[in-house]
């Protein structure tokens, strides 16, 4: 039999071995979480630049909004309509600022329906309004194909 003092010296030899990490699990575990660090750092960084590219989007989406209103405000009647509606391209037309504060660059293109027919016999034309950001973007955000098109008929 083992008296008191000898148990006391076989545990605590036990305890001894069994408290702390050894050098390759803390490697191990170093490894591991330097990869989830790493691959939640890639995917934060793709979530932020799609967002910033959704936002300019929304932002001349409704810069554009605005102009196509205009454009249907004007007169487009037999005789006496409004003279920004004869066909051509326009480009930097105006700038608008969208509700943060960033500017855009307007550009028109007016077409006639059917090509070739003159301002005062069309009764159809269709419009084109672009957006552009005035300070450009770089990398996938220089062209968001922010541009928008819509058809007036002529009133009788």
């Amino acid at each position: 039999m083992r008296g008191p003092a000898e148990v006391l010296t076989v545990e605590r030899r036990a305890s001894e071995r069994e408290s702390g990490f050894t050098l390759v699990e803390v490697v191990v575990a170093s490894v591991i979480l330097s990869i989830v660090v790493v691959g939640t750092f890639a995917v934060y960084t793709h979530a932020v630049k799609v967002n910033r590219g959704n936002n300019l989007r929304a932002q001349a989406l409704t810069v554009l909004q605005a102009e196509v209103e205009y454009y249907r405000g004007l007169r487009f009647v037999p005789v006496g309509s409004s003279t920004e509606l004869n066909a051509g391209s326009y480009p930097a037309v105006r700038k608008r600022q969208s509700a943060d504060g960033r500017q855009f660059v307007i550009n028109v293109q007016i077409v006639n329906v059917p090509a070739g027919t003159s301002d005062d016999d069309c009764k159809f034309k269709e419009i084109t309004v672009e957006a552009v950001p005035e300070i450009a973007e770089t990398g996938w955000l220089a062209n968001l194909g922010t541009s928008l098109t819509v058809q007036r008929v002529r009133a009788n």
